[in-house]
């Protein structure tokens, strides 16, 4: 019994062995492939261009050659400014609510290439922001040293009615190191306001953003509100103020008599009733007891991310191919990458290989002569 039983277990070891060994060499092997051009190839715009596809890639991308799609830029998330073709704010703004014809405009907009940003400290802080008023104030349009102030005049309120401001800086460098971006809610001080329930702060709704291009339609945009880094209000009363909950000039998103980042709107600068609010006549003094008077600054820093290239995915473990077409729709020089890959938890390769493509215009039919 003992010698039949023997020789059995040792077959079955062997043939589980086997199964072992053969399920081994299925589950990975190194990668290899080859593309060839396929010899029907015209090589002009809007003719197809054939890839034939020999080998066992489980994964194989196209990188065409043409801007955006690049192999040599997969791995590329920031450039430089010498790339930028050009650089555009857009912002439209809705003088919401103020004094009818007060003649004033209260809302200053800036750009700097350079600022170092607010430290956080009053004591640092406030000097600065306070000579950038006088220093604004004592010229004639409103200019401050450093600065660049951006067109936007608007004295009357227009509630639901949105202006455009549009911006093409005529230096892209501007975006290269430090840029800041500056609103200054300049909300006039009325000395008759406590006794003047009737007075209303301004209000501004804003939206906007900063787009950066690059060559072939490449653009990065930025949300004017995710841009924005740093608020500091001006009057000290406001640091007293009971719906201050931090008690610092830099408390925002407040509702009434704070900037707000928190709304629907990029950037809202909540005006409302001095002192007493009218619309609650049997609360008294439930207004705001300080001038609606600060700035908002965007953090300083440069704007070149980009997007790294993108391939274009010619197989995957679901599909199989032997082919693949690629259609070009401007001339040119092109160096074409497949990258194919193997890999799982067994190991991973992968395999390489370009190609310079000369894509000719098409050809032009004449027609004949009548």
């Amino acid at each position: 019994m003992t010698d039949r039983i023997l020789p059995y277990i040792a077959a079955v070891i062997c043939m589980v062995s086997a199964a072992a060994g053969c399920e081994q060499a299925n589950v990975y092997s190194d990668v290899d492939f080859r593309v060839t051009l396929d010899p029907s190839n015209t090589y002009r715009v809007g003719d197809p261009v054939v890839f034939n596809i020999d080998g066992n890639p489980d994964n194989l991308l196209f990188y065409s050659g043409e801007d955006g799609h690049e192999y040599r830029y997969k791995d590329r998330y920031q450039t430089s400014v010498d790339n930028v073709d050009s650089v555009l704010l857009f912002l439209q703004i809705q003088h919401r609510s103020g004094i009818v014809n007060d003649g004033n405009t209260e809302l200053k907009i800036y750009c700097n290439a350079d600022f170092e940003g607010l430290k956080g400290v009053e004591s640092e802080d406030r000097p600065l922001v306070e000579s950038m008023i006088e220093e604004a104030d004592a010229s004639a349009d409103a200019s401050i040293k450093g600065w660049t102030r951006i067109p936007y005049d608007k004295p009357d309120r227009e509630q639901d009615v949105y202006d455009t401001v549009l911006v093409k800086f005529t230096d892209n460098s501007i975006i290269a190191e430090n840029f800041c971006l500056a609103f200054y809610w300049d909300t006039p001080e009325f000395a008759d306001a406590p006794d003047k329930s009737n007075l209303i702060m301004d209000t501004f709704y804003v939206n906007g953003d900063l787009t950066v291009y690059y060559p072939g339609g490449v653009e990065m945009t930025y949300s004017l509100n995710s841009m924005m880094g740093t608020v500091f209000m001006l009057d000290n009363r406001f640091k007293s103020w009971t719906g201050n909950r931090l008690g610092t000039p830099y408390y925002y998103n407040g509702g009434n008599g704070t900037i707000r980042l928190d709304a629907q709107q990029d950037i809202v600068f909540a005006g409302g009733n001095y002192m007493d609010n009218v619309t609650t006549p049997d609360v008294a003094d439930d207004g705001i007891p300080f001038w609606c008077r600060g700035w908002i600054f965007s953090a300083p820093r440069p704007f070149l991310n980009i997007e790294p290239d993108q391939p274009e995915v010619v197989k995957n473990l679901q599909n199989r191919m032997s082919s693949f077409e690629y259609t070009y729709g401007e001339p040119g020089a092109f160096k074409v990458t497949f990258v194919g890959a193997n890999e799982n938890y067994q190991g991973s390769s992968s395999k390489v290989q370009e190609f310079t493509l000369n894509i000719v215009p098409p050809v032009v039919q004449v027609p004949d002569k009548e």
